[in-house]
């Protein structure tokens, strides 16, 4: 019992219960051989030879604890360290992944993107489709009535288009090109066939053509084609006008024979001097109001600006340009006058022919419109004359 009590208390216990770190291994081996040697001491003799194999083994399990707890702890600090580095590099791999997978989604998710963009814009293509479907059907239902209307019309309803294509040839002929006669025949023509539709609704009608036929068939006729067409022929002779020569013309010669009659020794005297004096002075009498002389190589531009003034007399007929047609030609008329020869037959029949032409009186057409127009449009639209509220601008 006292062993086992000393024992309790021996320096291997104490040893053992210290051990708690590795850094304060040596201070407590130190501290517990001193104490053991103290106790070693205090004993008593008979008991030293049998505790000195115990403290070394004590001593030797303390040492090879601290190693084992040094390596231990070496081992922890290794494996926490390379465990850190895998868990780091798990964390990167980890990082890596989550990137890759969000650019996956990102792009994954671009396209259903793009799909829905392309499916909106075909929903808006099917919509203005849509729209003009539903108004091409209702043109085609208004069609359709208009049609219906039409086929529930007078049989006659063809001649009422007949007669406003007349009205309208009219109009063409009257103020494009300017044939007030072939437009009242064709106003006529539109009244004959009113009048065969034997409707007595349709007497306003035949009233405002009746008006239209005598508004036109006062307007004086003009042969505007041939008056153009003789413009042309008097053009075409200009290069055979023969110019002014007066000045080369020489004076006639006088009789200078000397009679053998003594009693006209005067006359026989004057001719003798003018024989004498003819070959050094020439005196030729010219009227005051003589023209300008013009000389052979500038014929061309006299040509050249009477044909100039003849062409503006023409566009001015087609103008109905009274004042301007009238001036060209007193022009072409003073030229000619002025630098051709006006005892040619030919300058004399230009002249005349441009006389002629001076006395064509235009008067412009003051009719701006037919009053029978808009009625026939209203019978060929809807098959019967409307009221003034009713009638289409």
């Amino acid at each position: 019992m006292d062993n086992n009590k000393h024992d309790a208390k021996s320096p291997e216990s104490e040893a053992t219960a210290i051990i708690v770190s590795p850094e304060t291994t040596d201070d407590m081996s130190a501290t517990s051989a001193s104490s053991t040697e103290s106790q070693t001491a205090k004993a008593s003799p008979s008991t030293a030879p049998s505790q000195t194999p115990a403290s070394n083994r004590s001593s030797w399990a303390i040492r090879f604890g601290v190693l084992l707890a040094l390596g231990l702890t070496a081992c922890a600090l290794g494996g926490g360290f390379m465990l850190y580095q895998q868990m780091q590099q798990q964390l990167l791999a980890q990082d890596a992944k989550n990137i890759a997978l969000q650019d996956q989604l990102q792009q994954a998710l671009l396209q259903p993107n793009q799909r829905i963009g392309q499916l909106e814009q075909q929903q808006l293509n099917d919509a203005k489709t849509y729209q003009e479907l539903t108004k091409l059907a209702e043109d085609q239902n208004q069609l359709q009535d208009r049609v219906n209307k039409l086929a529930q019309r007078s049989p006659t309803h063809w001649m009422a288009s007949e007669a406003e294509y007349l009205v309208n040839m009219a109009g063409r002929k009257l103020w494009l090109e300017k044939d007030p006669r072939t437009a009242t025949d064709l106003l006529k023509s539109a009244d004959e066939t009113i009048a065969a539709m034997n409707n007595p609704a349709l007497l306003p009608i035949r009233k405002a053509l009746a008006k239209d036929i005598a508004a036109t068939a006062s307007i004086k006729t003009t042969d505007i084609d041939g008056n153009v067409l003789a413009l042309d022929a008097l053009i075409e002779q200009l290069d055979k006008l023969s110019l002014n020569r007066t000045d080369a013309e020489t004076d006639a010669p006088e009789d200078t024979t000397i009679t053998g009659d003594l009693n006209d020794w005067q006359s026989n005297l004057g001719k003798t001097w003018k024989a004498l004096t003819q070959d050094f002075i020439t005196i030729r009498h010219k009227t005051a109001d003589a023209p300008a002389l013009l000389a052979p190589e500038q014929q061309w531009y006299l040509v050249e600006n009477i044909r100039h003034k003849l062409l503006q007399s023409q566009l001015a007929l087609y103008r109905y340009d009274r004042a301007a047609y009238h001036q060209s030609l007193m022009m072409a008329r003073k030229w000619i006058q002025t630098y051709f020869d006006t005892q040619d037959h030919k300058t004399a029949e230009a002249i005349a022919e441009i006389d002629k032409l001076a006395t064509l009186e235009l008067d412009p057409i003051t009719l701006k419109s037919f009053a029978a127009k808009p009625l026939l449009l209203q019978l060929t639209s809807y098959g019967e004359l409307t009221s003034s509220e009713d009638a289409p601008l």
